[in-house]
């Protein structure tokens, strides 16, 4: 079998059902790397950082620190940005964030077809993420291009193609360290050129691969959380009217869009020791797929797994991740989810299909759209 194929893309989960029940371990042919989806095993390798190593999540780009970074330097690292996201600075830009929601909805048109993720689901979170970083908001389409080629969902690109905006996006980074090292600034790019490891600054390259996980972070995750939401929401009116009608129901409904159909599928990770799943021995070395849009969607722990609930108690699923490697950005991604869906369900009361087409991001590990078309009406 091949974890990897095209027919994954479009619809993953009818697949990862079929696992689950009737091979919850395997061996993808093409890559070697075993594949878990069962909930218990994907919990139990991202709950262990010991034996089973982040250093697997290397990619184009090379390592990312943090992402393919085990303790104790994953954590000291971890400190250099986790104040950056913490309630009392994510309550500091709660109202900036508001005010780009807001003039983005105030700008969609009334009753026309148009692709929401241009109009909204992107621009929101490169806007935010760039003020967060001291950048010019105004670079917004460089950064999705960036952002983009690095995780290999740059639509049509050829791995040539994607190497030179990799490239591009490494030097724009490069180039600011000059004017920020040494500075007082508070911005994101500020805290990590000047944060000290083990009693030295970073290195250049280092605080680059820094710079490029945030901006990643920063924007992929809300982008694909909003897009998979409305595209949900769009055949289900009566969910939508819900959350017109109640939209303290807002919290509830991303946490079940984060289970129902994560923007984040799997991580791999490299076992220190060996490990037997299902009667399957793993040795030192090999690679594991812990498919986390899976274990979300196991009926043995989530009652109506595959059902779009909003009145889901105990949603305790794992697309952020689990234990030490829990995603930094997380209560930034469900801030801005939160204020954009607070701002289009106030001004636009009616949601349907538009006339576009609609095109998924292509990539097994990260889901969400490319285009969504959608129509937006005053009228419910």
């Amino acid at each position: 079998m091949q974890f990897f194929t095209e027919d994954l893309l479009d619809n993953p989960y009818p697949h990862y059902a079929h696992w689950r029940a009737e091979a919850p371990i395997w061996q993808d042919s093409e890559t070697g790397a075993w594949v878990l989806t069962r909930h218990d095993d994907v919990r139990a390798v991202l709950k262990d950082s010991e034996a089973y190593s982040s250093k697997a999540m290397g990619g184009d780009a090379g390592p990312l620190p943090l992402l393919a970074d085990d303790p104790p330097r994953h954590t000291q690292l971890r400190g250099i940005v986790n104040k950056a996201f913490t309630t009392r600075m994510l309550k500091r830009i709660e109202d900036d964030v508001s005010v780009i929601a807001s003039d983005l909805v105030d700008a969609i048109p009334e009753g026309r077809s148009i692709d929401i993720v241009q109009a909204l689901t992107t621009p929101l979170p490169v806007a935010v993420i760039a003020q967060m970083m001291g950048i010019p908001v105004a670079r917004g389409d460089d950064f999705k291009r960036w952002s983009d080629a690095l995780t290999g969902t740059l639509a049509g690109a050829s791995m040539s193609e994607r190497e030179a905006e990799i490239g591009e996006m490494f030097a724009y980074f490069l180039s600011l360290i000059p004017e920020r090292r040494g500075g007082q600034g508070e911005d994101l790019v500020s805290s990590v050129v000047n944060a000290e490891f083990e009693g030295q600054q970073l290195e250049d390259a280092e605080a680059v691969g820094f710079c490029m996980l945030l901006l990643i972070a920063g924007n992929e995750t809300t982008t694909n959380l909003l897009g998979n939401l409305l595209n949900v929401l769009a055949d289900r009116p009566d969910l939508y009217r819900s959350l017109v009608e109640h939209p303290e129901q807002i919290d509830q409904a991303i946490e079940e869009i984060l289970r129902f159909d994560g923007p984040v599928q799997f991580l791999r990770r490299r076992l220190t020791r060996p490990a037997t799943f299902h009667g399957q021995s793993l040795e030192v070395g090999e690679v594991v797929h812990v498919i986390m849009g899976s274990a979300n969607r196991d009926s043995a722990v989530y009652d109506s797994a595959d059902e779009f609930l909003l009145t889901r108690e105990k949603n305790h699923h794992h697309t952020f991740g689990f234990g030490i490697h829990f995603c930094i950005g997380a209560p930034l991604a469900r801030l801005e989810a939160k204020l954009a869906l607070k701002h289009l369900l106030h001004r636009y009361p009616g949601l349907q299909r538009g006339d576009g087409d609609n095109e998924r991001v292509a990539s097994h590990l990260l889901r969400g759209f490319h285009h969504l078309s959608l129509r937006f009406s005053k009228s419910s």
